[in-house]
């Protein structure tokens, strides 16, 4: 996928991938208006990005989903029950067509820190659950990386052109768990982030812009 220069801002992504690479608990989330203020490139083409970014994901999002299954020798017929999550368990993307701009950005700013945290935890268990399977922690590490991507321009444009100071975003850190709890809790979460990313391709599809109605009109 080519990315539009200039986006994903290199000081931005490399602090959230240290956040990301700990999977710490979210609760001391900085500032956007920190984000905000090494932003470059108009909020247009951040958000065209966005979408772009999600779409991507969104396409590869099964091919992973299926790595990781066959990863747990979990079979397709385990899949609807091994791996389904119950409603209050995890997120909800309550947002639709309808809702405001802001509310989009920042219900996708809270999944996709939940999902910055949740990856990670996911990949330190495969690390020792399936410490040879390198396809598995590539693909692993390939979406903790796009996560990354996404937050920093979703954090552009909550910090640039709303002023929202910050976003709060909780994770329940679980108690120790057993071998095959870990290998379904991560099950369950993939499983709704593919659900989770197809909503949102569609949810951001307005911001798709073509190349040539990237510029945002000047201000005199």
């Amino acid at each position: 996928m080519q990315l539009v220069a200039g986006i994903v801002q290199l000081l931005i992504f490399q602090h959230l991938a240290l956040l990301m690479a700990r999977a710490k608990p979210l609760n001391d989330v900085s500032s956007l208006y920190t984000y905000a203020s090494k932003c470059n490139g108009s909020i247009t083409s951040i958000m065209s990005q966005i979408h772009s970014l999600i779409m991507d994901m969104h396409l590869k999002a099964k091919e992973r989903f299926d790595t990781y299954a066959d990863c747990q020798n979990f079979h397709s017929v385990d899949i609807s029950t091994v791996c389904h999550a119950q409603h209050h368990e995890f997120f909800t993307f309550s947002v639709n067509s309808t809702s405001s701009e802001e509310e989009k950005l920042s219900e996708l700013y809270k999944i996709f820190q939940y999902m910055n945290t949740a990856v990670g935890n996911i990949t330190q268990d495969q690390m020792n659950l399936n410490p040879r399977n390198r396809i598995l922690h590539l693909q692993l590490n390939t979406s903790k990386t796009e996560i990354a991507a996404v937050i920093s321009n979703l954090s552009c444009v909550l910090g640039k052109r709303y002023n929202v100071p910050k976003v709060d975003v909780y994770y329940n850190v679980s108690a120790k768990q057993k071998t095959m709890e870990k290998k379904k809790k991560g099950c369950k979460v993939l499983r709704k982030y593919k659900h989770f990313l197809k909503k949102a391709a569609e949810i951001t599809s307005d911001w798709e812009m073509k190349v040539e109605d990237t510029q945002e009109p000047s201000t005199r």
